[in-house]
């Protein structure tokens, strides 16, 4: 059995630039929206340029990790601090198994928005039979209960996190916001 498609890094140096060989023909890779190149010297809050980056995973267990892993090196390119970016890291990673372990879709796309102030992630999953009617909500698991704790990472370490329905398809839109400073 093969494995799953992982995706391949949002931003990647050519491979003279950093000694890497690997294939960069494995597949379809993430979209970028205006992801910018990491600037060159210092670079003052106020001047941050807004950035984008999206990627689908098929929906399987090792896609989380494989979402750990591009949104880390995703958030290194854009200079997001070391303690920001660990915040976010556990926010998509949390989302996704949420995405995973309710939503029953075979794809889950994940979508990162940065601006001077704020990192947006949206994780976006599809709907099929009874996962229609529920929507994410933070429980208050016993001390025993081996589940329910990812919603209460994700209220801990964001500004705010919501749902999404869209109108055009049958999906969910889980968004979280954190400080990207």
């Amino acid at each position: 059995m093969a494995p799953p498609f992982l995706p391949r890094p949002l931003h990647r140096p050519p491979p003279d630039a950093r000694g890497d060989r690997s294939s960069h023909a494995d597949g379809p890779g993430p979209r970028q929206g205006a992801l910018s190149e990491k600037p060159r010297g210092p670079l003052t809050e106020a001047r941050l340029p807004a950035s984008d980056a999206s990627f689908e995973l098929p929906a399987h267990p090792l896609s989380v990790g494989a979402a750990r892993r591009v949104v880390r090196e995703l958030l290194t390119v854009w200079d997001v601090p070391e303690g920001v970016r660990d915040d976010v890291v556990l926010v998509v990673s949390e989302l996704i198994t949420n995405a995973l372990v309710h939503a029953g879709g075979t794809r889950i796309g994940c979508r990162l928005h940065r601006t001077a102030e704020r990192i947006r992630v949206e994780v976006a999953d599809e709907i099929t039979g009874d996962a229609g009617s529920a929507l994410p909500v933070t429980c208050r698991p016993g001390p025993e209960d081996p589940h329910g704790r990812g919603l209460l990472l994700v209220e801990a370490l964001s500004l705010g996190w919501g749902v999404t329905l869209p109108s055009d398809r049958a999906a969910r839109v889980v968004r979280a916001d954190l400080r990207s400073v």
